[in-house]
Parts: C-alpha cells; sequence; structure tokens
C-alpha cells in the first residue's frame, strides 16, 4: 500500500512538472506575440481564452500554435 501510495505521488508530481512547463510555454508564446504586435501580454492571454476579440493576434497565436507543432514533429 505504501509503495502504491509512492508511485501516485511521483505521478503526480511529473504531471504538476509538465503543467508548469506548459503554462511557462504558453506565457512565452503570448510574450513574443505582445512584443511582435505591440500590444499587452495580459491582452494576448485574454484573446487566447476566447475574452477578447483580435483577428490580428488570433492570427499570430495560430501561427504560433502552427509552428510548435511542427517543431514538436520533427
Amino acid at each position: 500500500m505504501v509503495k502504491e501510495w509512492a508511485i501516485v505521488k511521483k505521478n503526480e508530481a511529473a504531471k504538476l512538472q509538465k503543467l508548469q512547463h506548459y503554462i511557462q510555454s504558453l506565457c512565452g508564446i503570448y510574450s513574443r506575440i505582445a512584443r511582435r504586435l505591440g500590444v499587452d501580454r495580459t491582452y494576448v492571454s485574454r484573446v487566447a481564452k476566447g475574452e477578447r476579440r483580435s483577428p490580428k493576434i488570433e492570427t499570430a497565436l495560430i501561427q504560433e500554435f502552427d509552428r510548435s507543432q511542427h517543431n514538436n514533429h520533427d
């Protein structure tokens, strides 16, 4: 029972670490887009979440997503 608990905790820690990596990656994407378009990173984040609309930012988000998917498959 103790070993099973330890395995569960190790898996949870690995998932949290992976989640932190994804969050940092997203913040980096939002920051790059914001710098490139001259807007605030939080605005880019709100567009990504669907809270705001901006065709220019939506296009940039899609391009970054496509670029990251392409890089992950190489």
